[in-house]
């Protein structure tokens, strides 16, 4: 078994993994030795920013002198990625054991009835790798939800939640105090809890859970479209993150980081190394950015509105079909005079004409192609990439003239 094999069995188990509560990653992770137990973290939920503010929060460990976990997902360009020490990704070689230690654990834990999703051995991998590698700090984001997310086995230093909106809905509610209930499910009796300021119907639902550490307003002091500076009650810093939404997140970084008790210096200069690949980067006369919910589609159109008024650039863009496809296009579609719509390459991805008439009816001149490098080499720059973290990924991979399908190589080997 080579690493793209192992790589495909974890993402086999998609369609043959049953989810089982919390049940199945406790028993999977008790059948490897509980490489969670004993291991300092941090623990971040939210419906956008988490993975930013978790890459913010593992730049700062590091700074400090720990040796950092970091497990995000989901990945850009290799699978890898979601795993990372000090910021390199696992290594194939410790990928291939990790996996054949799993297999064998869930080939014993299926005759026991137990079948682990794809979600659950990619967690499973993370905690084993950090014990293997022996991290002394670990930042772990949540991938869905927070109550029922298998990284709430956990007990963390300080849970942190990012900002709430409308995702998920099949999964977590139909309302934004059902979604922040479950995101709140990450809150543990004697555990700091840090929330980001937003919504007093969101507040609320955190306040029930018990005492909770607001993350307040940052005050903006010189803002880029490459980067921001602001001040916190506690000292001023600053960021490469492009968009204002990203010095909330660093708030909230901060306050997670001082309400959980390890022993911290360099914050700003964890904060000023900090990067988050995908999430509005240039790439040349390329824009990226993963938004792939009305959220995520406010915080893109804020951001050209602020920096790039006026630009008329072209969209190039493609979702999933369980997203809510015609609510972001009718926030994206007055600053897009044209529009490609493509299609992602993953199972639950929406057709092309979907997204395409979405646009075309809100009067986009809207053509379709059928793949994302179709769609780059039918539209020159300047030009924006967003609706999915998977187009992202793929457009990304193939500016750097890299291949889409190359799971093991990456700029953090």
């Amino acid at each position: 078994m080579n690493a793209n094999e192992a790589i495909q069995w974890i993402h086999s188990r998609r369609y043959t993994g049953h989810k089982n509560g919390l049940e199945n990653t406790r028993a999977l992770l008790a059948a490897l030795g509980n490489p969670e137990r004993g291991l300092l973290s941090l623990h971040i939920a939210g419906t956008n920013g988490k993975g930013s503010t978790a890459a913010m929060c593992a730049a700062c460990l590091q700074k400090s002198g720990y040796v950092t976990g970091l497990y995000t997902s989901p990945y850009l360009e290799n699978y890898r990625e979601r795993i990372r020490v000090n910021g390199r990704c696992i290594p194939e070689a410790a990928l291939l054991r990790g996996v054949r230690e799993i297999m064998a654990a869930c080939a014993a834990l299926e005759r026991a009835g137990v079948s682990p999703t794809t979600f659950e051995i990619g967690t499973a991998l993370a905690f084993w790798h950090f014990r293997e590698a022996g991290v002394q700090a670990a930042v772990v984001e949540c991938g869905l939800g927070g109550r029922l997310d298998c990284t709430n086995v956990i007990t963390p230093a300080v849970s942190m939640i990012a900002a709430i909106g409308m995702d998920h809905m099949a999964q977590l509610g139909d309302t934004i105090e059902d979604i922040a209930r479950e995101k709140a499910g990450i809150i543990k009796p004697g555990v700091p809890a840090v929330v980001m300021r937003q919504g007093e119907e969101i507040m609320d639902v955190f306040r029930k859970k018990g005492a909770i550490i607001v993350a307040e307003e940052p005050e903006p002091l010189e803002i880029t479209p490459y980067g921001s500076r602001f001040r916190l009650p506690f000292g001023e810093f600053a960021i490469r993150l492009p968009g204002r939404h990203q010095m909330r997140n660093a708030s909230l970084a901060l306050y997670g980081l001082r309400a959980s008790g390890l022993a911290l210096k360099s914050l700003e200069a964890g904060l000023r190394e900090a990067e988050w690949p995908g999430r509005l980067e240039w790439l040349g006369d390329t824009l990226l950015d993963g938004a792939h919910n009305p959220q995520g589609a406010r915080t893109l159109r804020e951001y050209l509105e602020e920096h790039f008024p006026g630009a008329g650039m072209t969209l190039i863009t493609g979702m999933m079909r369980d997203k809510q496809v015609e609510a972001c296009a009718s926030i994206l579609a007055p600053l897009f005079p044209r529009v490609v719509a493509t299609r992602v390459s993953e199972p639950r991805a929406a057709e092309p004409e979907r997204v395409a008439a979405a646009y075309a009816a809100l009067g986009c001149d809207v053509r379709t192609a059928e793949s994302v490098e179709a769609a780059l080499a039918a539209v020159p720059g300047p030009r924006v990439v967003a609706g999915s973290l998977y187009l992202v990924g793929a457009a990304r991979a193939l500016l750097k003239g890299e291949s889409v399908w190359n799971f093991t190589t990456s700029r953090c080997s």
